[in-house]
């Protein structure tokens, strides 16, 4: 499963992932949508990967259009943290130039408060 949440006072989006299939995945999409007309340009992302399944092949491709609408609503830096090398591939290949991936909570926190 996963949460999608939205910080007003940080103008941040925070995701949390455990699973995503394709059982989930449509509905993931709307709720996405949904987050993405709250924010405002310059936002700012953050995904906690840490305790999450890796996408298929066939979730990710469906996710992929997500990287894209989020940089045309103005979205500024992304941050994750997982320790999966592949999960890191996965999340560059959608969101390309604006994501960088990081071990700790912590450390992607401080990414996007600077």
């Amino acid at each position: 499963m996963y949460s999608i949440n939205y910080d007003a006072s940080k103008n941040r989006v925070i995701v949390k992932v455990t699973e995503i299939t394709q059982d989930n995945v449509k509905q993931y999409f709307q709720d996405y949508i949904k987050v993405l007309n709250d924010v405002k340009p310059g936002f700012t992302g953050l995904t906690d990967l840490s305790g999450g399944k890796l996408f298929s092949m066939d979730v990710a491709g469906e996710l992929s259009p997500l990287g894209q609408m989020s940089v045309e609503k103005g979205l500024t830096k992304w941050a994750y943290y997982t320790g999966s090398a592949i999960s890191k591939m996965q999340m560059k290949r959608m969101f390309g130039d604006v994501v960088e991936s990081f071990e700790k909570l912590e450390d992607a926190e401080a990414f996007l408060d600077s």
